[in-house]
């Protein structure tokens, strides 16, 4: 499929802008990362993250006394009663989300001290427990009897699953296989606390410190990497262009991301380095179709026209592997939720950032570099040939005539 054909669009020409609209929006990217900070996720901060939803309206007030230090706000729709609370970093390694789960247990479900079960918080083994000990149903202790009252308490996680959160006791047992008896037992012996755990996750300093390091070092070694390959494969010039091409698009994300205050997590790394490796895509085929043109092209031109004739080349290409790609990750920042919004972001920023750089920045390096070499990458050999139709370098510069010779007068 071609939606460029006989292009002759001078690419080479718009370097210098692009390089001042990239240096710009870098500049104003490190502007927001020093007016707000690095936003740090739980990967690399160390602390601890809990999502909690509420059975009843959000104690705020209640939860910013009990947890001064920590950073609360809504977590999804407002219907939700759910929050999203981040708490900072410990010098100490431990189960800080479990600890804070704990306290808030404590101080918002009194009924817990009585030494019921929480149908909102526990998990099948407590519940399998008190049904098996009070043995409503009269199975006895064996096995099978564990068995049966094994799966009444997964049906009744089952049932909190589906729903979110219980809101009343009800609910709960109105779960399959919940009997009468049951019933009974689990209203003397259980009851529905004010929140349900949604997620909890601790990272300790240690850890936080070791992933943002190995996080740097595999951006790092993937980028010097891809320039290794290109410097193998084609020339060191293309190596070097390939390299910077690479820091501009993750810098151009990096940027973004401080714009927006975005987190940084394991998920942003991982969209970093697939812009590394979605980046080097398209040079890899324009660095390949210039060599190919120079096996072809026997007549004069300079670097910039054999990239101009490379880039037109492999634009219908370009635009297509790039556009089916930012339609996929435009779908996903719509539909994908918020756990993946800033992925899709970061991946969307890079793709654009990736492709405008390979029409434009790749060729201001190259260029540059040739310059400084003595423009040894510039073709030299005969002009007279003819120039074809599907040639726009020679159609731009056609060969001079030859002056015709004058006779001598006898």
């Amino acid at each position: 499929m071609q939606l460029f054909t006989n292009t002759n669009y001078n690419f080479v020409k718009w370097r210098f802008h692009a390089v001042a609209f990239s240096v710009v929006f870098v500049l104003i990217g490190i502007g927001f990362y020093m007016k707000q900070g690095i936003n740090w996720g739980i990967d690399f901060a160390g602390g601890a993250n809990l999502v909690l939803r509420f059975r009843d309206a959000v104690p705020m007030d209640r939860l910013r006394a009990d947890l001064a230090d920590a950073s609360i706000q809504q977590y999804g729709k407002a219907g939700d009663h759910s929050v999203l609370i981040r708490l900072p970093q410990q010098k100490r390694e431990g189960d800080y989300a479990g600890q804070t789960v704990a306290k808030l247990i404590h101080d918002l479900n009194p009924e817990s001290a009585t030494g019921k079960i929480d149908l909102n918080f526990h998990g099948r083994d407590p519940i399998t427990d008190v049904l098996l000990q009070a043995d409503p149903d009269k199975r006895g202790t064996n096995d099978a009897a564990r068995q049966y009252y094994f799966n009444i308490a997964q049906n009744i996680i089952n049932k909190r699953s589906e729903l979110g959160i219980f809101t009343n006791i009800d609910q709960a047992l109105s779960a399959p296989g919940v009997t009468p008896t049951i019933s009974q037992t689990l209203r003397a012996k259980a009851f529905v606390g004010a929140f349900n755990v949604l997620n909890q996750e601790t990272v300790g300093p240690v850890v936080g410190r070791e992933l943002r390091d190995k996080a740097l070092w595999a951006i790092a070694l993937s980028t010097l990497a891809m320039g290794a390959y290109l410097w193998m494969r084609f020339d060191v010039m293309f190596g070097a262009s390939a390299i910077i091409c690479i820091i501009h698009d993750v810098c151009v994300s990096i940027a973004f991301l401080g714009m927006i205050n975005g987190e940084v997590s394991l998920n942003i790394v991982a969209a970093l380095l697939l812009i590394v490796g979605f980046s080097i895509n398209d040079t890899v085929v324009m660095y390949d179709r210039v060599r190919e043109n120079r096996r072809k092209t026997k007549t004069r031109a300079t670097l910039e026209e054999q990239l101009n004739h490379a880039m037109n080349q492999t634009l219908s290409r370009t635009i297509l592997t790039s556009g089916s790609v930012v339609i996929v990750l435009i779908a996903l920042l719509l539909f994908g939720g918020k756990v993946i919004h800033e992925f899709a972001w970061i991946l969307l920023i890079g793709v654009l950032a990736g492709t405008y750089s390979t029409v434009t920045i790749v060729p201001a390096v190259a260029i540059a570099w040739n310059n400084v070499t003595g423009r040894k990458r510039d073709i030299s050999g005969p002009v007279s040939r003819a120039p074809r139709s599907d040639d726009p370098v020679r159609a731009e510069n056609p060969p001079p005539r030859p002056t015709p010779r004058k006779r001598r007068a006898v």
